[in-house]
């Protein structure tokens, strides 16, 4: 059953550039510790856009190799069916919970017809559930009734939308969230889960707040929701997934290393304790 929170987790990288597969792997497992459901390797909080299928699956063999209490739905990112197609092809004989698939992000807006075609295309290929990735602002559109009428489980949502998620609840498909803007209200459309990049370094406060939607605790849910939009905010202020692994790095002590360009690091100024003392006082940070 896909349900909970899911950490869209980050790709260390070797001062060389290649992906640091120790660490990759030091960071899962830190946050299989702190009780997340899964992990969604190479998405865009991964850098999956930047990060080749030759790179890709080394690691995510490594990571099945593991056996870790964890579901693990890798992200297809291409960009170009035939693209998508081959790395599907690739995962069938990996034990996934699903794969999460990104439309080719350009030719915006693409037809519903065309983003039909494309979703049915890769069901036909796929042997694990496919998971639409509707990220708006920075991929293809994908509405409401194109996940509606493909067989999907259902759709991550990272746009700012919240009628969207609402709207594909309506039609019987699933959503798991994408942004933690306004979550405690997102979630509580019935919506089983989340797919969070703050989860990354603050597992904790993500897996207590789906706690209190699932116990019904409308108090401490809205005021973990409000700690952790007031956390995105400071962290949306940087461009990318940088601060994130500054943020993972000050949490566990596992470096987390650069990003690749087009992507540049954080700025000087950033202050990851400072941040980090907002998701609360006295958690353990690495020495």
């Amino acid at each position: 059953m896909i349900q909970g929170v899911y950490v869209a987790n980050v790709t260390p990288f070797a001062a060389d550039g290649a992906i640091d597969t120790a660490a990759y792997i030091g960071h899962v497992e830190w946050l299989a510790e702190r009780g997340v459901q899964g992990i969604v390797p190479f998405g865009t909080n991964g850098e999956g856009p930047s990060i080749g299928m030759d790179e890709k699956l080394p690691v995510l063999e490594a990571l099945f190799a593991l056996d870790l209490p964890l579901q693990i739905i890798p992200c297809v990112g291409q960009s170009s069916l035939p693209d998508t197609l081959e790395l599907v092809r690739a995962l069938q004989g990996f034990p996934a919970e699903a794969l999460l698939v990104m439309p080719p992000y350009f030719f915006k807006p693409a037809p519903m017809e065309g983003l039909r075609r494309f979703y049915d295309t890769v069901v036909r290929s796929a042997t694990h559930p496919v998971i639409v990735y509707h990220i708006p602002q920075f991929a293809v559109a994908v509405p409401a009734g194109v996940v509606a009428g493909c067989d999907v489980w259902g759709v991550k949502d990272s746009g700012a939308d919240v009628d969207y998620g609402a709207a594909v609840l309506r039609t019987g498909k699933k959503v798991l969230f994408g942004s933690e803007h306004d979550l405690w209200r997102r979630l509580s459309l019935g919506a089983p889960g989340v797919i969070t990049a703050l989860g990354n370094f603050m597992p904790e406060a993500m897996t207590a707040m789906d706690r209190c939607v699932r116990t019904g605790d409308d108090v401490e849910g809205k005021a973990l929701s409000d700690r952790i939009e007031r956390i995105q905010r400071e962290v949306l202020a940087y461009v990318g997934p940088a601060p994130v692994k500054r943020l993972a790095e000050a949490r566990h002590g596992i470096p987390m290393g650069d990003v690749r360009p087009p992507l540049v690091d954080v700025e000087s100024d950033f202050d990851a304790k400072a941040i980090l003392d907002l998701t609360e006082p006295g958690l353990p940070r690495a020495r």
